[in-house]
């Protein structure tokens, strides 16, 4: 749990949030030292020397989480993620837990990026042939809080082209700051055509102070005996650095 991000605060307060030992010292608490991880969330706490409580605002422990997202259309319409857009909750069950349909969504658990956290990630969205187009495909959410990561920071929709199917490979990366710092194609496959990028508010997010992200997966509306992923790439991972 963060600390108050104003208001009174005490050393027992960090002795919750960062662990520490009795009697409590403030030399305990300096951020890179072996409570206070050195990351985007506790950027304004002192490495050493004199330190006010107000330096303490909003800092946060670490933890391992399982940010893991997956959506699989056609035999088996099975996907693996979250039903809506949340941080607490852990991708349900194991991959291929909840059964899905046309139209149908995965969300990712809502992310921290920034140093420490995440600053890099590679997708992969891809269309296989004889599925219908899709509006909304992938979507990037960010926000300036776990609880707010709801805004369209990228979009991603998917077309059809009889039986073409494609890929498009992206990089993203993000600064020190948990900010994004790119977008950037890298290539593709067969008809890279069938994806487009149609929306890039990456400049207002940054602008916003966004720092927050979470990507939503979205089932073609028809399939016609063809089985694919619409994204793989960076996001399986069961062990990411996160606030605790």
């Amino acid at each position: 749990m963060a600390l108050p991000a104003s208001g009174q605060i005490s050393l027992s307060q960090f002795r919750t949030t960062f662990g520490g030992s009795v009697p409590d010292s403030v030399s305990e608490y300096y951020r890179g030292g072996s409570n206070v991880a050195d990351n985007a969330i506790n950027v304004n706490i002192p490495q050493s020397g004199v330190a006010s409580f107000s330096d303490y605002y909003s800092g946060a422990g670490t933890q391992t989480r399982n940010i893991s997202i997956n959506m699989d259309y056609n035999l088996g319409f099975t996907a693996f993620g979250l039903t809506s857009a949340q941080y607490a909750s852990n991708p349900t069950g194991t991959p291929g837990s909840f059964s899905v349909g046309a139209n149908s969504l995965a969300y990712q658990p809502v992310f921290r990026a920034g140093t420490g956290f995440i600053t890099s990630a590679s997708i992969d969205i891809q269309k296989n042939e004889d599925t219908g187009a899709q509006s909304e495909y992938v979507m990037l959410y960010g926000g300036t809080a776990s609880s707010s990561a709801t805004n369209i920071v990228a979009r991603w929709d998917s077309g059809f082209d009889g039986s073409t199917g494609g890929s498009r490979s992206y990089s993203i990366v993000w600064g020190a700051d948990g900010k994004i710092t790119s977008i950037t194609y890298t290539g593709g496959n067969y008809n890279v055509g069938i994806i487009s990028f149609v929306t890039d508010n990456t400049s207002a997010a940054n602008a916003a102070g966004y720092t927050w992200f979470g990507f939503r997966l979205k089932n073609p509306p028809s399939f016609s005996g063809k089985v694919g992923e619409v994204m793989t790439g960076t996001f399986y991972s069961t062990s990411i650095t996160q606030p605790a």
